[in-house]
C-alpha cells in the first residue's frame, strides 16, 4: 500500500479523479518578455521575447533578444522595446476612418 494512504482508510476517503478531467495548468505568463538571465557565453544579462516575432514585427524593427551590461540597462532596453511595440500596434491596427 502506498505510504501516503493509511491502512485504515476507506475507499470513500480517497479522492478519485476521472480520466476525462482536464489536467491543471499554471497561469499563462504575463508580458512580452521571458525571465532575464545571465548568459554563460557572454556573461551579460540577456532576455528573449516569450514568442517569436512575426515578419511584420521584424520589419518594423522590433528585437526578440536584448543583451546589456547590467540588469538596470536591460530593463531600460525592455521598456524602450515595449514602447516601440505599442507604436507597432497602433500602426498595425486598421484605421476606422478608411472603412
Amino acid at each position: 500500500m502506498p505510504p501516503h494512504i493509511s491502512p485504515n482508510s476507506r475507499s470513500s476517503d480517497i479522492p478519485h479523479i476521472s480520466h476525462e478531467d482536464p489536467l491543471p495548468c499554471p497561469p499563462r505568463p504575463e508580458g512580452r518578455w521571458a525571465c532575464p538571465y545571465l548568459s554563460e557565453r557572454t556573461g551579460k544579462p540577456t532576455v528573449f521575447t516569450r514568442r517569436p516575432l512575426g515578419q511584420a514585427e521584424v520589419e518594423f524593427g522590433l528585437q526578440s533578444c536584448l543583451v546589456a551590461d547590467s540588469l538596470e540597462r536591460l530593463k531600460m532596453l525592455m521598456e524602450r522595446e515595449d514602447e516601440k511595440y505599442r507604436d507597432y500596434l497602433v500602426q498595425a491596427r486598421p484605421s476606422r476612418d478608411t472603412e
